[in-house]
């Protein structure tokens, strides 16, 4: 039986797993997204009817979210439902007045990030600080936005006195990934999980000897693969928002979330360095 930690966010495992289904895996957990209501009164004969697969599927479907079977999945969903996320946000529209606009998108944010806190393993957060404080050297990996999220990251780390690193230019990327060592820490961010580049690095780094640590709204994709802690975030939008700032706001929290972890753990290092850095800026000031 799965664990009574795991009893929630069943819709939200599913999302996260999308793209690690096969095509009639993918067409179960459409149903089930769709009709989760439905679905907890189903037989396992039922379900596969109405979505026209084999029982087997089903069944291979719960198994590879960590559910021992159909009836513990479904008592998972069903608690799920008791209580569940409410929605805070309606799509973008073209009609929307400002004040509207303002609202949802908003509302849309601050949903996003609830349900990447849902979505967070704390074990794998907790192992991601203890690989963060005995780093020799952190070096992050990103193309597009989530290059200058990269940025970002190398900048707070930098603060609380880690030695980090980040290129912007590809093969610039290729080359201090290979540098890497053992005792070194690359950390890729890509929210789909599946940007070339970015993977490709992290298969150099962990070559030269590496940990991987990575942040991605796809479970079981090729960034994953590779990694050896994996922390998921939420970043959904629709045609509308090509762009938002929804995934790379999700980033920069769960990167605050290590930031302040390890600086916590490292205590009198990360203060004294915050108040060398704080100094050396502070003539740059009126």
């Amino acid at each position: 039986m799965t664990g009574e930690a795991d009893y929630q966010h069943t819709l939200l495992k599913i999302r996260s797993h999308m793209n690690a289904f096969t095509k009639t895996e993918v067409k179960a957990a459409s149903y089930i997204l769709d009709h989760p209501e439905n679905v907890i009164y189903c037989s396992v004969t039922e379900l596969a009817e109405k979505v026209n697969i084999g029982e087997t599927t089903v069944l291979r479907f719960c198994r590879k979210l960590g559910f021992s079977g159909f009836q513990d999945f479904k008592l998972s969903l069903a608690q799920d439902l008791v209580n569940p996320s409410r929605q805070l946000h309606d799509d973008v529209s073209m009609d929307d007045d400002v004040h509207t606009l303002s609202q949802k998108l908003i509302a849309a944010q601050g949903h996003n990030l609830q349900e990447s806190v849902d979505l967070l393993s704390s074990a794998h957060v907790e192992a991601a600080i203890d690989t963060l404080i005995t780093a020799k050297k952190v070096m992050f990996f990103g193309v597009g936005a989530s290059g200058l999220t990269a940025q970002d990251a190398a900048h707070r780390f930098s603060r609380i006195g880690k030695e980090c690193e980040v290129q912007q230019d590809s093969h610039f990327q290729a080359m201090a990934a290979a540098g890497l060592t053992k005792g070194d820490v690359a950390v890729g961010l890509s929210i789909s999980g599946s940007t070339k580049d970015t993977v490709r690095h992290l298969e150099l780094a962990r070559e030269a000897g590496a940990r991987i640590i990575c942040l991605t709204s796809n479970a079981k994709s090729p960034i994953t693969k590779v990694a050896d802690i994996e922390l998921l975030m939420t970043a959904r939008e629709n045609p509308l928002q090509g762009g938002s700032l929804s995934g790379k706001i999700a980033q920069l929290a769960i990167i605050d979330i290590l930031a302040v972890g390890v600086a916590m753990r490292i205590g009198d290092v990360a203060l004294r360095s915050r108040n060398q850095t704080a100094k050396a800026v502070s003539d740059r000031m009126y």
